[in-house]
Formats: structure tokens, sequence, C-alpha cells
């Protein structure tokens, strides 16, 4: 792809090229999410190292960002109050998060199942703002190794740009790119608990409970565990967080007959349900407002 951004003049070519490694760049924030979970490497500096590599150098984010999020997401699945991943200032996942929404972002909320999915693309640059800030903010470990690692991934991708015929193709390449990555990465995330039952301090269940109640399955094809990088399987992955993508689909049936035999609701849905699911419920969180 670089060799592409290099040689090539065509437009479509190197617009193709820029989505494509959108593409190639939600893969490597897989395998990097793979590495978070320790799946990757056998021992604890290998797999710390492969963070560094796929996260910092490869993708221009804070790993010690990422894994403290995304280790508060699996402690508090869909937790109004404490699952970093349903805390958005202007989208609400349960009515009672909607009181703690600016007032400027409630007409937002309103019809937020139809703006939702436009966020999207922006999210890898969002992950880029979020990890500065984060390194600034004396949390990260090792700080001064991330910087290093995100200005090398920083100066290598201004020089791909460089390569590119015009600053004018330089900057649809950039929207293209970051855009296409941003909205493969959240497309993914998306559809595995939006829309499942949330839970605030008060609702607290045991971890198996809350861990299979609150993710949603994608069913499909073996493609489809290569585009959501074995995501697919939630409500395993959540359960066996350090468990290889590779064998997700083998632990599934013994996973669904344990739920079923103790009334525990194991949910799955196709790709398309799933997200219909998902963006319905947050048409339903917004019906509040639109009734004022």
């Amino acid at each position: 792809m670089v060799w592409i951004a290099a040689v090539s003049t065509s437009t479509i070519v190197l617009l193709g090229n820029a989505a494509l490694l959108g593409f190639a760049s939600t893969q490597i924030a897989l395998l990097g999410h793979d590495v978070g979970h320790r799946q990757g490497y056998r021992g604890k500096r290998l797999n710390l190292f492969g963070r560094y590599l796929w996260g910092s150098l490869l993708l221009g984010i804070s790993h010690s960002w990422w894994n403290d999020k995304h280790n508060q997401h699996h402690a508090t699945p869909n937790h109004v109050d404490k699952d970093p991943d349903i805390q958005f200032p202007m989208i609400a996942f349960a009515e009672s998060q909607i009181g703690s929404r600016r007032r400027i972002f409630l007409p937002i909320i309103k019809f937020q199942a139809f703006i939702f999915a436009f966020l999207f693309p922006l999210q890898a640059l969002n992950m880029r703002l979020t990890s500065a800030s984060y390194l600034l903010s004396g949390k990260a470990r090792k700080p001064w190794l991330q910087t290093a690692g995100m200005a090398a991934h920083l100066g290598l991708y201004v020089l791909l740009l460089s390569l590119l015929p015009s600053w004018q193709m330089a900057l649809a390449f950039f929207v293209v790119h970051q855009g296409t990555f941003g909205l493969y990465n959240s497309s993914v995330f998306a559809s595995n608990h939006k829309g499942m039952p949330t839970i605030d301090e008060n609702g607290r269940m045991d971890f198996f409970r809350e861990q299979v109640i609150t993710s949603r399955n994608v069913t499909g094809p073996v493609l489809v565990d290569f585009w959501y990088g074995g995501l697919n399987y939630q409500i395993e992955h959540h359960l066996f967080p350090t468990m290889p993508r590779k064998n997700l689909r083998k632990v599934k049936p013994i996973v669904e007959q344990f739920c079923r035999e103790r009334g525990v609701p194991y949910h799955e849905a196709n790709l398309f349900a799933s997200y219909w699911e998902g963006f319905s419920y947050l048409h339903r969180v917004g019906a509040v407002l639109r009734a004022r």
C-alpha cells in the first residue's frame, strides 16, 4: 500500500488504497486487542512489547490508555456510570443517562439513532487525541516510550502523505484513510453491547450473568469471524478474555448449553439484525426527549 501511494497518480487508485489502508489499520487494531488480552505471545514481556508495537508504533495510540479503558469495560460491561464504552457526551445509552448530559446535546439525543453512525468515522482521530491527553495526565506507564512510538508513527505517516502528488490528494487520502479506519473499527464494537441490557450499581450481578446478559454474539459464516476479529463471539470473549480468537468458535456450543441449563439468556443475532437492535434501542431511549 505504501508502494502504491508512492508510484500512483490515479485519484481512484490512491483513494481506494486509502480505504484499504483503513481496513488494514482496523485489522492491526484487532491484533492489538488480542495482544492487550495477552493472547498474542507467551510471557508478560513479549506481550508488553507487542502492545508498544501494535498500539503505539503501528496505530499511533497509547496502549496504556486503551488497556485501562478496555479493562474497565470488561469489569463493568454496559454499566451506565462505569463502562467507558457507553460514556459519550452526546449519546445516551439508557434513560438514566439523559439527566447527566449537557442541555446543548439533548437535541442530538432526541434523534441519536440517526446520528450515532456518523460519529464512527471520527473515532480514529478521537483515539489519538484521547491518547495524547492520557499521556499528559501522568497516568500512563513509561509515557516517554509510548510518546516515542506515537511520534514515530506520526513521522512515518507524514512521510507517506508527502509521497502523494499534491497536498489536496494528501488531504483526501488522510480523510478517507482515517474515516474508513474509524468507521470499520467502531462498527465492530458497536454491535456487541449496544442495545443489550444496561446495569447500574444497584443492579450488579455475579460475574457470569453480568458478562453474558450484557453481551450479544453476531452470527454468520467464517467471513464474519475474520471481519470481527473473533469479537463476534462477544459472550465467550467476555467470559474468557485471554482465550485466543481461534478457540472462541469451538467453545461457543459449550457456553450456550451451560447458559441454557441455568436459564441465563444467551443472545445472538445476524450481522444486520445486530445493528438494527442497537439503533432501534437508541431510538427508544431518545423517545423520552421527543415526547416532551
